[in-house]
């Protein structure tokens, strides 16, 4: 059996009642803000125009992160707007072996000159 690594995948999900491009349109700065997040190594961000929902997948350093990150100030402005119907959460972890086979965008940390990005270590 494959061990899992340290890192853990969130996938948030976000019910508009608008299309996703408005909430879009306003998030360069949220943007900036999602990026210092601690542990976030780094987000797409994901979008179902057609059924009004948009959301991101997140890699964080461990769930501890990942976790905490869900009382973010930006996910909590999020969930309170009146754009939004509902949100889901679902946190994962990532079995890395494999996911190394299939070319996952990983950091390296068994190498002895890994550098994670800054964000890893607090997002400074």
């Amino acid at each position: 059996m494959k061990t899992p690594s340290a890192f853990t995948i969130l996938h948030l999900r976000f019910q508009l009642r608008v299309h996703p491009e408005l909430l879009l349109a306003q998030s360069r700065e949220a943007a900036f803000h999602i990026a210092s997040a601690d542990g976030l190594i780094w987000k797409i961000w994901v979008l179902q125009p057609e059924k009004l929902t948009m959301g991101g997948i997140y890699l964080f350093a461990g769930r501890d992160t990942a976790e905490a990150y869900l009382s973010h100030p930006v996910i909590q402005a999020i969930r309170s707007n009146p754009a939004v119907v509902s949100s889901e959460s679902q946190l994962w972890e990532i079995e890395s072996s494999l996911s190394a086979l299939t070319r996952a965008p990983l950091p390296d940390l068994s190498s002895p000159h890994a550098d994670l990005p800054a964000s890893v270590a607090g997002g400074r």
